[in-house]
């Protein structure tokens, strides 16, 4: 099955945003309060997109679903900010095991 060119998702959605934003500034728009709460969605978004164009990279698509995941629960207040930030060491074990794991399909 042939298929045509893939249109990378996450390019489309960057370009969507910049839209909102650019009209947003322009006066046309006024996404403030909602966008205020709600922001960190467009990162999960695009780590999840991100997971399913590049599966097999998958630590940058992790870590951004990972702190728009933390985010998002912090401005619903689900959780305080101040503990999200004491998970910071995560990022260090993440990073290992990108080396470690990363390393094995190149060798």
């Amino acid at each position: 099955m042939a298929s045509g060119p893939r249109i990378p998702f996450s390019g489309v959605m960057l370009v969507i945003l910049g839209g909102l934003f650019l009209a947003d500034q322009m006066g046309a728009l006024h996404i403030g309060q909602v966008f205020h709460t709600w922001w960190p969605a467009v990162l999960v978004i695009a780590g999840v997109l991100n997971l399913i164009e590049r599966p097999a990279s998958p630590f940058g698509p992790l870590v951004m679903l990972t702190v728009g995941v933390a985010l998002l629960l912090a401005n619903l207040n689900v959780i305080h900010v101040g503990s999200v930030w004491k998970l910071w060491p995560v990022i260090l074990i993440g990073i290992g095991l990108n080396i470690l794991f990363g390393q094995r399909g190149k060798g």
